[in-house]
This record gives C-alpha cells, structure tokens and sequence, in this order.
C-alpha cells in the first residue's frame, strides 16, 4: 500500500482519471506483467504507466521491502556485506 505522499505524487503525474483508475485497481502481478509486455510490444506510454506504478509502490519501502516486493531471493550474509558497502545509499533509512 501506497503512503498519502506517493499517492499524491503519483495523481499528480497521471493526470487523467481513467489512466489512474486503470492501473491502480490492476493486481501488482499484472501489473508486472504489463510492464512486460509493454517493453515487448513498443508501448511507451503504456510502459511509462505501469513502470510508474511500480514505482510508486517502491517509495518509502526499505531495501527488505523492496526485495519481497519484486520476490527476489534473500542474500547470503557475504552478498549482503557487500552491497552494503558497495550500495550504502539503498540501506540508509530516511
């Protein structure tokens, strides 16, 4: 779920009702899906949409949320270590 900010700034940027009800009320699997095959079949705007829906969702997530969000494997202990240090940005909590 979205917080009040990103929400705001996400009507803000997709300014037509109909755009904003289509992709809100789609399931994020779906959504992932129409990222897809937007990217597939040359589709600008419709990938612009759902990639900006996703990325709505990713705001005010941590870097822990994010990775369930997108179903990505947890890391090794190693693996973590070093994003740490090679991606200190992505862990700094706001």
């Amino acid at each position: 779920h979205r917080s009040n900010e990103s929400e705001s700034e996400f009507n803000d940027i997709v300014e037509q009702e109909w755009y904003r009800s289509f992709i809100q009320e789609l399931p994020k699997e779906m959504v992932f899906k129409m990222v897809n095959a937007a990217n597939y079949m040359d589709i600008p705007s419709l990938l612009d949409l759902s990639v900006l829906r996703v990325s709505a969702d990713m705001m005010d997530k941590d870097a822990e949320g994010i990775r369930k969000m997108l179903n990505l494997p947890k890391m090794s202990e190693e693996d973590e270590r070093k994003a740490r240090e090679e991606h200190r940005w992505i862990f700094e909590s706001r």
